[in-house]
């Protein structure tokens, strides 16, 4: 190909990796006094400064939220800074947009690629768009493919391709431009061990070669295994900036709080593995490594004349962030359930308020007419507070049992498992997303019922502790169906033939003491008339049943359907071959 051709796409050395020179070095990423406040007033980074060298392979880590991707949203012009300056290799975003952009390449965590396109297409049009000729963007195509083990789907639509080769695909279509500044935000989240590890030996090959790399990642792992430094980024603050060796040197060191009796002056004392910090004359710091015994450090104290009155353990920068990651991973999963059946009201809230209503008009009015009282109040009366019950069981129970099943059947639960969260905490996800539910409904159903009856609180706490653990029993269960559950059919089969009967004999309609001794006997197997009579009581004040002994029942109930539901979970029934 001749000169002219090439020198109209620029340079050719523009479409090669380059190198760190020896005598002149250019930081591959600045960031100065970098703000982002969003329309609500969140305050998603709050004047971060950060530097990293050219040719470093540098690791960014934090909690959900944290602000890792606002920041490398805003690096890659997805996203508005309030503030602050951003510089790729010199190049700053706001004047010289094009020359920072060149020399920029990101991996998001989406897969936003053209799911009908082929392969090799894909990354040759991706080429284009920086201005590769072709002929280069094919033969870089075939490099990066064959490089990245997917030369064989080079013609397959990238619909077609596993989790882990659509990774992949965008590894090599970020890599298409030869960027000197590679971002990759989760690159391996969802792949398997394998897989993960020849990604690795990539990720090190293109670092060698020049390419400066930084590795968002929720694998403290992968992190050791690949950088040399390391940022902690956490509500938006940079929380820690250093060589990943002096992190990790963090790991083995406990830190204690020691309240003095008597006020000291600094202490001057060299002892290897232990480090003192005057916080005033009444408290000391002190660090030490995890070989040294807290005996040691007593005696060493008492031979420095040091009575310590009390102490406490002082948890370091990195388990702070994983409680905020916990919490904030909890809050994601929760806002995640809620938003889904809010978003389908239709289906979700509307359906059992206009039910709940037919069963007030037909049983309340048109039968209840016919029966009069029953426990000393009017028909309608009696059977709300079972109505409003029968509501709550349903609806906690569908929301988990069809989330769950949804995303098992979609696989996304895959990547839930596979990320630090604990399992408790997926579970508590869930459970929450379906108590928020059943709850609501129960509200909606409570207000419609204010149109054909007066209710009266009798127990405050009865009745909203009735509703909590029922709905939260019931969620449980619509887990457990949901694990064991092969086809959208098989969610059905339990509230169809089990929830539906045990809640028409579970005292909805009638008193159980109305009924002969061997029934009355009967229905006290059924759980369903322990939770409608404690949700009756606490409105009416009336209850078939000891009610100290249903509020028991019931918690206890909800002890073993959690535990056989983390029994599950932790298996990975119905989700591991």
């Amino acid at each position: 190909m001749d000169r002219g051709y090439l020198r109209a796409f620029h340079d050719r050395s523009q479409y090669t990796l380059h190198k760190p020179s020896e005598n002149f070095m250019t930081d591959a990423l600045t960031l100065r006094d970098l703000s982002k406040t969003y329309r609500n007033g969140f305050q998603a980074l709050k004047g971060i400064n950060l530097t990293v060298p050219e040719g470093e392979f540098y690791a960014l880590l934090g909690p959900n939220g944290a602000g890792k991707s606002t920041t490398i949203s805003i690096i890659s012009s997805l996203a508005r800074k309030t503030s602050g300056t951003v510089e790729i290799f010199g190049h700053d975003l706001d004047t010289h947009p094009s020359h920072a952009k060149q020399c920029l390449g990101v991996v998001p965590q989406e897969f936003n690629f053209g799911q009908f396109e082929k392969i090799f297409d894909i990354l040759v049009t991706q080429a284009g768009y920086y201005g590769i000729p072709p002929k280069i963007a094919q033969q870089r195509a075939e490099e990066y493919l064959e490089k990245l083990g997917l030369w064989d789907k080079r013609n397959t639509q990238g619909r077609m391709l596993s989790g882990g080769m659509k990774r992949r695909l965008m590894i090599a279509r970020a890599m298409m431009h030869e960027p000197k500044l590679l971002i990759l935000d989760e690159p391996t989240a969802g792949v398997d061990i394998e897989l993960r590890r020849s990604m690795w030996d990539f990720l090190t090959e293109m670092n060698e070669k020049g390419t400066s790399i930084i590795l968002t990642t929720h694998y403290l792992e992968e992190a050791e295994m690949l950088c040399r430094q390391i940022a902690i980024i956490d509500r938006g603050v940079i929380k820690e900036d250093t060589s990943m060796k002096a992190f990790l040197n963090q790991l083995s060191e406990e830190s204690f709080i020691f309240d003095l009796e008597n006020p000291i002056e600094p202490i001057m004392i060299d002892i290897i593995g232990v480090k003192f910090n005057l916080i005033d004359p009444m408290t000391l710091e002190v660090t030490m490594d995890k070989a040294h015994s807290l005996n040691d450090l007593f005696q060493l104290l008492e031979a420095q004349g040091i009575r310590v009155r009390s102490m406490r353990n002082k948890s370091n920068r990195l388990e702070e962030m994983n409680f905020t990651q916990l919490r904030i991973a909890l809050y994601t999963l929760v806002q995640k359930e809620i938003r889904r059946f809010m978003r389908i009201w239709p289906q979700t809230l509307l359906p059992p308020a206009i039910t709940m209503s037919l069963y007030f008009v037909i049983f309340g009015n048109l039968v209840g007419s016919r029966i009069g009282q029953m426990g000393g109040f009017s028909y309608m009366q009696f059977i709300v507070p079972g109505l409003i019950m029968m509501a709550v069981i349903t609806n906690s129970y569908a929301n988990v049992s069809s989330s769950f099943f949804s995303a098992k059947f979609q696989k996304s639960i895959e990547e839930l498992i596979m990320s630090p969260v604990p399992l408790h905490m997926v579970l508590c996800g869930y459970v929450i997303g379906g108590v928020a539910r059943g709850v609501l409904v129960g509200a909606i159903v409570t207000a419609m019922s204010l149109f054909f009856t007066d209710l009266y609180i009798h127990n405050i706490f009865v009745t909203i502790y009735t509703v909590i653990i029922t709905s939260l029993l019931f969620s449980l269960g619509g887990f457990i169906n949901a694990v064991y559950a092969k086809s959208f059919d098989d969610i059905s089969i339990i509230p169809t033939f089990v929830l539906t009967p045990l809640t028409y004999l579970g005292g909805v309609f009638y008193s159980i003491s109305a009924l002969s001794p061997f029934w009355q006997n009967l229905s006290l197997i059924n759980p369903i008339v322990y939770m409608v009579n404690a949700f009756r009581f606490g409105i009416l004040g009336h209850s078939d049943v000891n009610v100290s002994l249903s509020l028991l029942i019931v918690t206890l109930f909800c002890g073993v359907l959690y535990a056989i539901a983390y029994y599950l979970l932790s298996r990975g029934s119905g989700m591991r071959e």
